[in-house]
C-alpha cells in the first residue's frame, strides 16, 4: 500500500491567509470532478498529501486542511477560531429568544457533544457577513448569474472563503488588532521576539507536533508568509524550529504586498527602509534554513517601489493593488506548480522537487505563470508553440527577476490541455508532420522539446495533467477579458464572450526557475541597504536590535548571492 506522503501548511500574515483562502477554495473545487472528461486517477490531486481524515463529536467524517493559520485579531470576520466543525461553536440567528437558545444548549447536551451543564453560551459581537457567505449559509450561492462584487466589497480573507479549517488551525495574535492603515506587527525582530514568547510557543508547537503525529509518512512543509512585516519573523524561526525537530523539505514562498504598507510612527522613506530591513533579515534566513524559497508578488518591483508597476498578463485585467484579485494570481500559481507533487501515484516528491531547480546552494528561485495560456479555441499545442516564436509563454511573478533564456533550470507544470489537441491525426495533420514536435505523444513531451529548442543549455522538467484551474466563484472571474472563452482559450480574432458568460475553467502554465541572472534581484536588494540607517529605524531600535546582527546578515546575503555568479555553476 502506497503511503500518503503528508505536507503540512504554514500561512503567516493576512496577505499569505489572502492566498491561502484562494488556495483552499480551489482544492475544494478539485474534489468534484468531471467525469465526462475522462480525466484519469492517476492524472488528479492526491488530496490526502495536504488534508487530513478526521471524526466530529456527533461521529461525521470530517476533512479539513492540514494547515496552521496566523494572523491579527478582527481579520477572522465571521469565522469562530475554533472553527465550526466539532461541535465547540453554533452559530445562533438574531431572531433566536431565550426558549430557543435553551432548546438548543440541551439538544446540544443530549446529543452527547457536552456533559449536562458543560456548554457555556458567550456572544460574540455581530460582524456582518459578506453577501456570498450568507448565500453559502443558505445553500443559495449563484456562480453562473450573480455578482457579489467581492473585488470591492472584501474586507478580509474570511469573505470569500469557501473551504473549512479544523480547529487547530487559526492562530490569532491577541492583543494585535487589525488596522487598514498601520501594520502592527511590523519589524521582523518583533515577529522573532513574539516567537519567543511562551504564550504563543509552547501552544503554536504543540500544534504543529499533533499534526506530525497524526501522519504516516511527512515529507516535509509548504509554508507561506508576509515579508513586508513582522510575520516575516515568526515564519523564519518556525522554519527553524521545523529543521530542529523535524528535519524535512521545506518550500517557502514569500509574498510581497501589491501596495506598500504604512508602520507605526514611521514617514514614507522610513517605511522603505522598514521594508528593506525585513527583506534582508528574511531572506538571510531563508537561504540558511530553506529547503528552497521563491518570492512572490504581482509588482514588477519592490524595495522603494514609488510607482507600484503591476505585472501585466495577457488575457487578465485586475486592480493592481486589490488583496483579493492580486491573491488570486498568486494562488493560482501555487496550486498549479506545485500539482507535480500532488498527483495520484507520482514518483516525485516535495524534497525531489525542490533540489531538481536548486543547483549549488541556488536555493533562492524565481516563479512564472501563464493564465490563461494564450490557446486559441480548437488550435492544437503543437501549432501554439510554433507560432510563439521562442518566447518564453511566462509572466514573472517573483519582482525584479528575469530567469533569461539560457542556461535555465526549471520545473514547468502544464494544465488543462487535453491529449486531443496536442496535434492532429496523421490524415489531418497537414504542416504538422514536417515539425519535429509532431512525434511527442503528450503534452510534457512537446513542452520538452520547446524549451530544448528555445532555451540554450538549459535543463527543463515538465508535467502535465488535464485538470484545469477552476476559476469559478470566489475565484475572481471577472479579470479574464472579453476576448477570453468560457474554457479559458482564446477566441478566435476579435471575437469576445457574451456578457452573461463567466470564465469557468482556465489552461494555465507555472514554472519554478533557477539561473545566474536571479543574482540581480539580490544585487537589488543589497543595493538598497546602502540607503538605510539602522539607527535612525525607531521600531528596530527599540527591540534593542544590534548593527552588529544587521551587519552580519549583510555580509552572509552577499556570500549566497556569490551562489549565482556564472563561474560558480557552469
Amino acid at each position: 500500500m502506497q503511503q500518503t506522503r503528508e505536507i503540512l501548511t504554514f500561512q503567516f500574515g493576512t496577505y499569505a491567509n489572502y492566498v491561502g483562502a484562494h488556495f483552499w477554495n480551489q482544492q475544494e473545487a478539485n474534489f468534484v470532478y468531471d467525469r465526462e472528461g475522462n480525466i484519469a486517477e492517476e492524472q488528479l490531486p492526491q488530496n490526502d498529501i495536504l488534508y487530513r481524515e478526521g471524526l466530529n463529536d456527533q461521529k461525521q467524517t470530517t476533512y479539513t486542511p492540514r494547515l496552521l493559520s496566523v494572523d491579527l485579531l478582527g481579520t477572522l470576520r465571521h469565522l469562530p477560531v475554533v472553527g465550526e466543525l466539532y461541535g465547540n461553536f453554533l452559530p445562533l440567528t438574531d431572531e433566536q429568544n431565550a426558549d430557543e437558545l435553551q432548546k438548543t444548549k440541551d439538544s446540544v447536551e443530549q446529543s452527547q457533544m457536552l456533559t449536562p451543564g458543560g456548554l457555556d453560551v458567550r456572544k460574540q459581537p455581530p460582524v456582518e457577513l459578506s453577501e456570498y457567505q450568507l448565500d453559502l449559509v443558505k445553500g443559495t450561492v449563484d456562480t453562473e448569474r450573480k455578482d457579489y462584487k467581492l473585488a470591492d466589497t472584501c474586507s478580509s480573507w474570511a469573505d470569500y472563503l469557501y473551504a473549512r479549517y479544523h480547529p487547530r488551525s487559526l492562530n490569532v495574535l491577541r492583543g494585535m488588532q487589525r488596522q487598514t492603515d498601520v501594520q502592527v506587527l511590523g519589524t521582523q525582530v518583533a515577529g522573532v521576539e513574539l516567537w519567543q514568547s511562551v504564550a504563543f510557543n509552547d501552544d503554536f508547537c504543540d500544534r504543529i507536533r499533533m499534526y506530525a503525529e497524526e501522519c504516516d509518512a511527512l515529507q516535509g512543509f509548504q509554508m507561506l508568509f508576509d515579508i513586508d512585516d513582522g510575520f516575516s519573523g515568526l515564519a523564519t524561526k518556525c522554519l527553524e524550529h521545523l529543521n530542529d525537530e523535524y528535519g524535512r523539505a521545506s518550500y517557502v514562498l514569500p509574498l510581497h504586498y501589491p501596495r506598500n504598507i504604512s508602520y507605526a510612527q514611521a514617514d514614507a522613506r522610513t517605511a522603505h527602509s522598514i521594508r528593506v530591513v525585513n527583506s534582508v533579515l528574511s531572506y538571510y534566513h531563508l537561504s540558511e534554513q530553506a529547503t528552497m524559497f521563491t518570492p512572490l508578488s504581482t509588482l514588477e518591483t519592490i524595495w522603494r517601489n514609488t510607482t507600484l508597476q503591476s505585472r501585466r498578463m495577457p488575457g487578465l485585467h485586475w486592480q493592481p493593488d486589490n488583496l483579493y484579485q492580486s491573491s488570486a494570481i498568486l494562488a493560482a500559481y501555487l496550486d498549479t506548480v506545485t500539482m507535480g507533487y500532488r498527483l495520484r501515484n507520482t514518483p516525485e516528491s516535495l524534497l525531489r522537487f525542490c533540489e531538481r531547480v536548486t543547483p549549488s546552494n541556488r536555493n533562492m528561485t524565481a516563479a512564472g505563470l501563464s493564465l490563461p495560456l494564450g490557446m486559441e479555441q480548437e488550435q492544437d499545442l503543437i501549432d501554439f508553440l510554433d507560432g510563439s516564436n521562442n518566447g518564453s509563454l511566462l509572466t514573472q511573478l517573483t519582482p525584479g527577476c528575469e530567469p533569461g533564456d539560457s542556461h535555465v533550470v526549471q520545473s514547468i507544470v502544464a494544465r488543462g490541455i487535453p491529449h486531443s489537441r496536442l496535434k492532429r491525426p496523421v490524415d489531418q495533420a497537414g504542416p504538422q508532420l514536417r515539425m519535429a514536435a509532431y512525434k511527442c505523444e503528450s503534452v510534457s513531451q512537446m513542452l520538452l522539446l520547446y524549451y530544448q529548442c528555445a532555451y540554450h543549455g538549459s535543463v527543463t522538467h515538465a508535467a502535465s495533467l488535464p485538470l484545469p484551474l477552476n476559476t469559478k466563484l470566489p475565484f475572481p472571474y471577472e479579470i479574464f477579458d472579453a476576448h477570453i472563452a468560457a474554457d479559458g482559450f482564446k477566441l478566435l480574432g476579435q471575437a469576445e464572450r457574451e456578457k452573461d458568460n463567466r470564465v469557468g475553467s482556465a489552461p494555465a502554465l507555472a514554472a519554478v526557475q533557477n539561473s545566474s541572472k536571479l543574482g540581480a534581484h539580490l544585487d537589488t536588494l543589497h543595493g538598497q541597504t546602502h540607503r538605510v540607517q539602522l539607527a535612525k529605524l525607531q521600531s528596530y531600535a527599540q527591540s534593542g536590535f544590534e548593527q552588529e546582527e544587521y551587519d552580519t546578515a549583510l555580509d552572509k546575503l552577499l556570500e549566497f548571492r556569490d551562489n549565482y555568479k556564472d563561474d560558480h555553476y557552469l
